[in-house]
């Protein structure tokens, strides 16, 4: 039966059934799209576990190297950045936002393209046992018809033979071709809906993963943006103020040189009026000396039923004031930090003040100067008594300077007065005034679209940043889904 076939392809070839062949042809690309879509998922969850590692990766530099600095809400805010990346990146947490993503994308999306792709392959292979399968039947037709061109007896050894195989070759072919049939039928009848919901369950994915670590994130921002840019902080900008620095060693050259760093530390400190580096200017006059706790105060908030630790904090708090921090104990002794959260100012905002009123008296005294020079100026070239009786004679005009039109260079310093004189006689390139080129002051040009190749400017953080609205959370609910007229346990794949 082998060299039957083999000499049935070579001879008489395979039949061709347009109509099948265009089925199959869409089958194969629905299957290419498939294995496609399922190697793009791929890609894109190893590029959120690449951004997860990132995430990771930030956080601890972050939190490593602002750990060091003594400020307990940098130090604050460091852990609750931390927290918020481990909201969101920590796989072994079943409700962190990368772990739910791995499970709902494996669930929904790369088990079912996975089963597809099994039963497409199994499709593959019946469809090539399906054309040999055609091709036995042909061949027993084959026989068939010269079987009855030979007028052969039906009791003959060689008919009977024939017939026989006809028969079972076409059972053969048609147990084969109608399983083949249904599920090319079914499968072109679904695809589109296969596809849909492979764009739209993507779609929910991606959004949702996106929205919870954004949640994650809006937890750990500041109430109020009280921080300084980072662009105003640049070596060019403290430039300035090492230069103001200098500027008053200058004006003082009787102060005696000091060359022991510890001792300029403590005068500069002192003369700044703050405690140490770091902190800002004037930061030690509002640090008066620790009130001592009043003990008739304590007795009082203890009779009243309260701890003894509470009772002193809120006593230091207000400075002995019974009655207020009685009212502060029975509110719950958060109340002001829970009605707003503690936002870390800039230590350097009174520096930056003194800088610009330094800078505003180097104007004004600069401004005097020059005016005093002026006058000087103005009074050394007053003309002498005579010459100012002599009769006034007016001075004749200047000639106009002749145009020069091959003076590019002087165009170039005078746009003005070039785009005064006409249009340049030489430039042939530029359209005349007409319906098409309206001139200047006519209206913008239609054709104009450098402006959209523009990227938009960087976000400035010296203005109040408006956050977008927080996205809803919507977690994919299946049961939300129209339901099949079939379920999957109806259907049988090839296995």
């Amino acid at each position: 039966m082998e060299w039957k076939v083999l000499k049935e392809r070579f001879f008489a070839g395979e039949p061709v059934d347009p109509v099948f062949e265009g089925i199959v042809k869409d089958f194969i690309a629905f299957d290419v799209t498939l294995q496609d879509i399922f190697k793009k998922v791929e890609i894109f969850m190893k590029g959120v576990d690449s951004l997860a590692e990132g995430l990771v990766a930030l956080a601890e530099s972050t939190t490593t190297g602002l750990s060091a600095v003594d400020d307990q809400l940098i130090k604050a805010d460091c852990c609750k950045m931390k927290e918020a990346t481990n909201a969101i990146t920590r796989g072994d947490a079943p409700h962190s936002a990368i772990a739910k993503l791995r499970r709902d994308m494996d669930f929904n999306i790369m088990n079912p393209l996975r089963c597809h792709m099994v039963n497409n392959r199994n499709m593959k292979s019946y469809l090539d046992k399906r054309r040999r399968r055609l091709l036995e039947f042909n061949i027993a037709k084959r026989e068939m018809k010269d079987c009855v061109k030979k007028n052969l007896h039906q009791t003959d050894r060689k008919y009977l033979a024939a017939q026989s195989q006809l028969e079972s070759a076409k059972l053969a072919f048609h147990e084969v071709d109608k399983h083949i049939f249904e599920w090319l039928y079914i499968l072109e009848e679904y695809k589109g809906d296969i596809l849909d919901s492979c764009l739209q369950t993507l779609k929910y994915l991606q959004y949702e993963f996106f929205a919870t670590s954004a949640h994650s994130i809006s937890g750990v921002l500041p109430a109020r943006m009280e921080f300084r840019p980072m662009v105003e902080m640049t070596p060019e900008h403290l430039e300035a103020q090492v230069e103001m620095a200098l500027q008053e060693a200058e004006e003082n050259p009787d102060e005696e040189v000091v060359t022991d760093f510890s001792a300029r530390l403590i005068e500069k400190l002192a003369k700044d009026n703050k405690n140490k580096p770091g902190e800002g200017l004037d930061s030690a006059a509002g640090d008066g000396p620790a009130v001592p706790v009043d003990p008739l105060s304590l007795s009082s908030l203890l009779s009243q039923g309260f701890d003894e630790g509470p009772a002193r904090q809120a006593l230091r708090k207000f400075k002995n004031d019974t009655q207020a921090a009685l009212d502060f104990l029975i509110g719950g002794g958060h109340a002001e930090e829970e009605q707003e959260e503690a936002v870390r100012m800039p230590t350097t905002v009174r520096r930056v003040q003194r800088l610009k009123e330094r800078r505003r008296a180097q104007q004004a005294r600069r401004k005097e100067e020059e005016e005093r020079r002026q006058k000087d100026l103005a009074r050394e070239e007053a003309p002498p008594k005579e010459a100012q009786e002599s009769p006034k004679t007016s001075p004749k005009p200047a000639p106009k300077p002749a145009v020069d039109l091959l003076d590019f260079e002087g165009e170039k310093k005078n746009p003005s007065a070039a785009a005064s004189s006409g249009s340049d006689l030489l430039d042939l390139m530029a359209p005349g005034p007409g319906p098409s080129n309206p001139g200047p002051g006519r209206g913008n040009d239609l054709l104009d679209l450098a402006g959209l190749d523009e990227p938009p400017p960087p976000t400035d953080f010296s203005k109040q940043i408006e956050t977008l609205p927080l996205p809803e959370q919507i977690t994919l609910d299946l049961s939300k889904c129209e339901k099949g007229p079939i379920g999957p346990g109806d259907l049988g794949g090839y296995g």
